[in-house]
């Protein structure tokens, strides 16, 4: 093979492996959180909106919670039934007068995306 010939095919091989790559996006889901209601001295109600599954389907989602910023599904979590894109949940055991920071989420196969923060403080 000449060498125009072999730049040629690398150049080919280089472009399907982007091709091929880029077709394989693996997307977590993307989720925004609702603002926080019903807040009580102990309890609150928050959800979320399922956007967009990702590359694989949503195998768990609901909301996570913590007294610090960024909360993930290690910290406090609910578990809602699967098939919905809205959904709702009551968050419990909360501390009175407390500050709270409170995403939702969703796992897919993929990993676990998160919506937007939202704050609130429980009644003194």
């Amino acid at each position: 093979m000449n060498k125009p010939g072999i730049i040629s095919a690398l150049i080919l091989l280089v472009f399907l492996c982007i091709c091929l790559n880029s077709c394989n996006k693996k997307e977590v889901p993307l989720l925004t959180t609702s603002e926080v209601t019903d807040i009580t001295i102990y309890t609150a109600t928050c959800g979320g909106t399922i956007l967009d599954e990702g590359s694989s389907p949503v195998i768990s989602f609901g909301v996570c919670w913590n007294t610090e910023a960024e909360p993930t599904i290690s910290d406090y979590k609910t578990s809602e039934m699967a098939g919905v894109s809205e959904f709702s949940s009551s968050l419990r055991g909360l501390l009175r007068g407390t500050k709270y920071y409170v995403r939702a989420y969703g796992v897919n196969d993929e990993g676990t995306g998160y919506g937007n923060e939202v704050t609130f403080t429980t009644l003194p």
